[in-house]
């Protein structure tokens, strides 16, 4: 039976580099097998998607093995600790992880007291919605400082897209980001503070100066309108 996939799954696993991609093919196809087994639970693929791609791409035979799980939560913990125990992985990665762990052991301990129950030691702050909570127990998960999930947090809320990427990449560090978005946030609310104060003072006297300047206002506008909104609003 050919294994299955799950896009859910899958997106749990931080992508290989195209290096680390490499490596791995060529280590495949120097011997010829893929070492490790693919793991699977219900038929479908929790660790070894890229020696899965790789043997079916040159017809390489690849063994598996089957794991237990009591639901498809459960599975998805397995994936996310096992990430973090065997990848060597960066900062946003990790967190990242983490976070959706965090999560995933939140609604599992909210789930235990709707049904009487009770929750373990390492999740019973998670039933309630304490962000101090959550960020020190993914910082734990992670394996770094809660104020460096505090940073990749506001980020992910109030950073440009494309700075978010940098960092997810690993191209940018979480520190050198975050200093980054600060300083475009305090430059657009200054940018907007002066743009309400000159609106509120038009139109000016002269017509002349009145259009050039009214040019300017609807330039700027437009130019902080094209910027994440919600940048505006921190």
């Amino acid at each position: 039976m050919t294994p299955k996939t799950d896009p859910e799954f899958k997106s749990l696993i931080p992508p290989l580099s195209d290096e680390e991609y490499a490596q791995l093919e060529e280590n495949i196809l120097a011997k010829k097998q893929c070492h490790d087994a693919i793991i699977l639970w219900e038929g479908t693929i929790i660790d070894g998607y890229n020696r899965f791609a790789i043997c079916v791409a040159h017809g390489i035979k690849f063994a598996t093995r089957e794991i237990s799980f009591a639901s498809k939560q459960d599975a998805k913990v397995w994936i996310i600790e096992n990430q973090l125990g065997r990848r060597n992985l960066h900062d946003a990665a990790r967190i990242e992880l983490a976070l959706v762990k965090t999560e995933l052991l939140r609604e599992k301990a909210k789930e235990n007291l709707k049904r009487g129950g009770k929750p373990s030691s390492k999740t019973t702050k998670l039933s309630t919605k304490d962000a101090v909570d959550i960020q020190k127990v993914t910082a734990d998960e992670a394996g770094v400082g809660v104020g460096t999930v505090s940073r990749y947090t506001q980020i992910k809320e109030h950073g440009d897209p494309e700075l978010l990427a940098k960092v997810k990449s690993g191209e940018l560090k979480i520190g050198t980001a975050h200093r980054m978005m600060t300083e475009t946030i305090t430059k657009l609310k200054q940018a907007t503070k002066m743009y309400a104060y000159i609106e509120e003072r038009y139109p000016f006297a002269d017509d002349e100066i009145n259009t050039k300047i009214q040019s300017g206002l609807e330039k700027l506008y437009e130019q902080l309108q094209k910027l994440k909104g919600g940048v505006l609003n921190v």
